[in-house]
């Protein structure tokens, strides 16, 4: 019996020795299983990010700048092409609608004239949609519809490029001022003097670069402190004897770039060295304008009749433009004393150009040009 009894024993042992072991063998299992679904959506989740990172590069993708404050003054009209306002790869993808008390909601833009009636502030808004009438974002700005006429008599410095070389909107300023603005430089004429530079670029104010007019030499320009070698304000007073009231630069065409914070740095740095010696003159910073339509970007030659413009096309100078605004915006739309002038979204880059130039406007943009600058001067100089 005793046998009986050990035997019986061994095999319930035996039994429960199985049945642990059989447990144990599914647990494993059951682990496995969940390890390998749990790499299974791991890989899933790894796929599916990757795939959502490839289908945004087919996504269109739309950046837009509108800035806080908007001003005409009464008697000029100012415009806020759509096309210039947003940046996208697909443009007929999106609807525009703008929202304000006054002005007119068109077609391709807002377009707003200054009236004596109608002085004050009021809520600009813009609404960007989608082609199934989706919101795709909302920019809000304050206009400022303002008096035309100056108390006090101004003059005005402008460094710049070929788009403030001897242009038209000087004489313009000066008339819509009623002799109130005048401008100052070493170059020009005596109302209208400047020192605008064909060719120049932010970087090049900050080093001895020699100008050319038509060839000949006018030396290194008048910023540069040959002592001490860099851009400095106070000796360009004291060599030029120019003490203007106004400090106006208007640059970016030329070194316009992938990445914008070569032409912002050297702006930033006139504009540090400039305070160091005055620290209350009101500076403005002009955005520079969009390059024509593609037409005028390819058939733009030297003078030897090679391309001006080589290997550019629209889109993608659209986009430098647009990247410099927001990164000018970002430096300096906070800055005490400094203005930015939007003349890049109010300038009629589509109609404004002549045949073969995509760099220089006409008639039409010089009068866009002073209608814009002169306003945002009646709207800030005499707060």
């Amino acid at each position: 019996m005793a046998e009986i009894r050990t035997g019986v024993y061994l095999a319930g042992e035996c039994m429960k020795s199985c049945k642990a072991g059989i447990k144990d063998m599914m647990q494993k299992k059951q682990r496995l299983l969940t390890a390998v679904l749990a790499l299974f959506l791991l890989a899933l989740l790894i796929w599916n990010i990757c795939l959502q990172r490839e289908l945004g590069k087919y996504k269109p993708q739309i950046e837009a700048y509108l800035p806080e404050d908007v001003y005409v003054a009464v008697g000029s009209t100012i415009e806020l092409y759509n096309s210039q306002v947003a940046w996208t790869g697909i443009r007929e993808g999106y609807s525009f609608n703008w929202d304000c008390p006054v002005g007119e909601n068109l077609e391709d833009r807002y377009s707003v004239t200054g009236k004596e009636e109608q002085l004050g502030e009021y809520p600009l808004i813009l609404t960007i949609y989608d082609y199934n009438v989706n919101e795709v974002m909302t920019l809000k700005s304050t206009l400022h519809v303002v008096d035309q006429i100056l108390e006090e008599e101004y003059s005005i410095m402008n460094m710049g490029d070929s788009l403030s070389n001897g242009r038209e909107w000087y004489r313009t300023i000066f008339y819509l001022s009623d002799g109130q603005i005048t401008f100052t430089g070493t170059r020009g004429w005596t109302k209208y003097g400047h020192e605008g530079r064909s060719g120049f670029s932010a970087e090049d104010y900050l080093g001895p670069a020699e100008y050319f007019s038509e060839s000949v030499s006018e030396g290194i320009h008048p910023f540069y402190d040959p002592v001490q070698e860099m851009f400095d304000w106070n000796y360009y007073k004291l060599y030029t004897g120019k003490d203007p009231d106004v400090i106006q630069i208007f640059l970016g065409t030329n070194g316009l770039a992938d990445d914008p914070s070569h032409t912002v740095e050297a702006i930033a740095k006139m504009v540090k060295n400039i305070r160091r010696h005055d620290k209350e003159i009101p500076i403005y910073l002009v955005n520079t304008i969009y390059w024509a339509d593609q037409e005028k970007i390819g058939t733009m030659v030297r003078q030897d009749g090679t391309a001006f413009l080589q290997g550019e096309f629209k889109n993608r100078s659209d986009k430098r433009i647009m990247d410099l605004m927001k990164a000018m915006d970002k430096r300096f739309g906070d800055m005490d004393g400094v203005t930015l002038i939007p003349l890049a979204l109010m300038h009629n880059s589509r109609d404004n150009f002549e045949p073969g130039d995509a760099l220089h406007p006409g008639d039409a943009g010089d009068q866009q040009f002073a209608d814009v600058m002169y306003s945002v001067y009646c709207g800030t100089l005499e707060q």
